[in-house]
């Protein structure tokens, strides 16, 4: 069997489901004295970016988290491929 899973949640702009949002959302910086300039394209959303980073971890424990209920997690070989 082959599963392929590709996502590019972690790249601008930073997509994920609403509900995931609701349940998950954390602001991880203060932003100081001049929060406005957290909007701008110079200073993207790094909260947002660091919960994306934390959907796709998520994600990825769901998908091992299912083998692993299925009893064939110790059967499979998970490779994760950054392309550099």
């Amino acid at each position: 069997m082959y599963l392929s899973w590709k996502t590019t949640t972690t790249h601008y702009p930073f997509i994920f489901p609403p509900e995931w949002i609701e349940k998950n959302y954390k602001r991880y910086l203060d932003k100081g004295d001049h929060p406005e300039l957290w909007s701008q394209r110079e200073h993207l959303p790094i909260d947002t970016w660091l919960n994306a980073v934390r959907w796709t971890d998520d994600s990825l424990r769901d998908i091992i988290l299912g083998f692993r209920e299925r009893g064939i997690e110790d059967e499979t070989l998970f490779l994760m491929y950054l392309p550099l």
